[in-house]
């Protein structure tokens, strides 16, 4: 019958004490898990530039074409370039909104990109005007999020190399910054890794936002794309 065919998702009620916190995201991230790995191998067939937005594209793409090839087109989530938000100028490479009209479309978690290259300013990963880990920190990025991500297109060396100088470069910042506006001291700042996929490590970090005075959680998916 039609009824059977429809999608068996239920949205959980406001009230419900049964749903964990983060439940959305925590789906959103299942759902990178169990189709980042079969990134690289779409990207290779098809890619036309070595470019951090053009590769972000694909990225989404690949996303919005897993949800319609594993749920026949149903999946309450939308996988977006460049989100915006009302009361910030500074967007995000990739956003995640929920799809229901009964909210705004503010995402519910976002991500951030960058190259690892031997072109690239790759300490923006971390720190600078445009430095990832630090725009999250700040709150110019998802200041309304506690938790986050950012996605590093590993074009040169290796995951692991990049992933140590990241950690060199937050441990360089927690001994020597003298900008009394951000902290870098806290020692779960570094990365740690937490699962290995074909060609992606996956990391997470725990980051001090001073302004705030809390703490936002960041996933880290490098994806070795050389």
């Amino acid at each position: 019958m039609l009824k059977d065919s429809q999608p068996s998702y239920q949205w959980p009620s406001c009230n419900d004490l049964s749903i964990v916190p983060n439940i959305e995201v925590n789906k959103i991230l299942e759902f990178i898990d169990n189709n980042i790995p079969s990134f690289y191998p779409y990207y290779q067939s098809r890619k036309d530039s070595d470019r951090e937005n053009r590769i972000s594209d694909f990225l989404v793409h690949h996303f919005e074409l897993c949800k319609i090839e594993q749920s026949g087109g149903f999946f309450p989530y939308r996988f977006s370039k460049n989100p915006t938000q009302p009361h910030s100028g500074k967007e995000t490479d990739v956003g995640v909104f929920v799809m229901t009209r009964s909210q705004k479309p503010i995402p519910i978690i976002e991500f951030e990109a960058k190259r690892f290259s031997e072109t690239s300013n790759n300490k923006e990963y971390v720190s600078g005007d445009r430095g990832g880990i630090e725009r999250f920190k700040r709150g110019h990025h998802s200041s309304h999020l506690s938790v986050c991500g950012m996605f590093g297109y590993v074009q040169s060396r290796t995951s692991l190399e990049w992933i140590r100088k990241v950690n060199e470069w937050i441990d360089e910042l927690s001994r020597n910054n003298i900008d009394q506006s951000i902290d870098w001291t806290n020692e779960k700042e570094q990365l740690v890794k937490t699962n290995s996929f074909p060609k992606v490590e996956k990391l997470s970090s725990h980051h001090t936002r001073k302004q705030s005075n809390d703490i936002i959680t960041l996933w880290h998916y490098l994806i070795e794309l050389n």
